[in-house]
Formats: structure tokens, C-alpha cells, sequence
């Protein structure tokens, strides 16, 4: 797996989208020596490349970073900045540990965006978005590599500049990389 990033200096959802096609676009003439080919998109809109059906990906944009991951297997990611949880986001989407997990943490706010980016990063795996019922998977701690029981599914954090959060999932627990591409875009 490689995780490729760019900061972003436009927080305009037009533009993190746009920059993250752009970072996939290098990621893919980086990796594959190749130019970015077309994308498709299924039925609960993971996208995919018709014409390379081994080769996986997935992006993700928030303010301020754009993400994207490659490897020869599925994987979902997501990125957050770290900012202030939102109390009926962890009501619904939550387990009832996740929630006390949450509330007791140091940085209650950081323990919600640990959690709530794993979550997105497998429904972004699974390819079905959020008509998941997120309650129902639960994460039993906060370290990086902890994962929820739904197997084959691996889990792996990374904390960018103390501002964002990126989670992985993928389905090999040793392709996770040590380090993220930082590139200009």
C-alpha cells in the first residue's frame, strides 16, 4: 500500500475534490507509469478503474489535506482535522464503549475523529458509504492498529501535524507503510 498527500491551502469543497484527483493522477504516473485512467464509480459510489481491476484506491479531502491511497488490494482511507466532536454524530454512530471510550479520553475530541475516521475508512473499503450501521462496529481502544473484528479488515492511524487524523483500512496488516508520500500538487 502507498498513501500519497497534499496540504491544501483552499478549504472550497471544489478544490480538495479537484486536488485530490490531481494527487491520484501523480500517485498513479508515480506507481504505474501510466497516466490516470478512467474511473467509474459502483453502485454506492466507490470508484474503481474498469480497465485495471487490480489495482485499488481510494481518496479522501477535508480542509486543509487531500489523501490518496493505492495498493493491489481493497482499501478504504479517511482524513479529519481534529476539531470539536459532534455529540449526536457519536449518539448514532457509536457503540455504547465507543462512547465511554470517547468521553473518558484526555482529548475527547481527538478520541472521536480516532474512531469516527476508522469507521469511514472501512464503509470506504466495503464500497457501501454510510448506509452501514456504524453503531454496530466497534473499535475497543484507541491505538493506531486496533481493529473492529470484521475480518479480513486491518486497521492502521496516522497523526499529521498534530492537526489531522488518517485512517487506513486494508486487508493485508503488513502493507500499511511507515511513511506517507508528501507531494506538491
Amino acid at each position: 500500500m502507498k498513501l500519497y498527500a497534499t496540504y491544501l491551502s483552499s478549504a472550497e469543497k471544489t478544490a480538495e475534490h479537484a486536488t485530490a484527483h490531481a494527487l491520484l493522477a501523480l500517485a498513479v504516473q508515480e506507481q504505474y507509469q501510466m497516466p490516470l485512467p478512467e474511473i467509474q464509480t459502483g453502485a454506492h459510489g466507490k470508484p474503481f478503474f474498469p480497465a485495471y481491476p487490480e489495482l485499488h484506491f481510494n481518496l479522501s479531502h477535508c480542509q486543509g489535506l487531500a489523501v490518496c491511497g493505492l495498493d493491489s488490494h481493497p482499501l478504504g482511507i479517511d482524513a479529519e482535522p481534529i476539531r470539536a466532536l459532534r455529540p449526536g454524530v457519536l449518539r448514532r454512530a457509536f457503540s455504547p464503549e465507543e462512547r465511554t471510550l470517547v468521553e473518558a479520553a484526555a482529548y475527547p475530541d481527538e478520541a472521536f475523529f480516532r474512531l469516527w475516521t476508522k469507521k469511514e475508512s472501512l464503509v470506504k473499503a466495503l464500497g457501501i458509504g454510510i448506509s452501514y450501521p456504524l453503531h454496530t462496529v466497534c473499535f475497543p481502544d484507541l491505538r493506531p492498529e486496533s481493529g473492529c473484528g470484521i475480518a479480513p479488515w486491518h486497521f492502521f492511524q496516522y497523526v499529521l501535524q498534530d492537526h489531522w487524523i488518517l485512517s487506513c483500512c486494508g486487508q493485508e496488516p503488513d502493507r500499511f507503510p511507515d511513511t506517507i508520500l508528501f507531494r506538491t500538487i
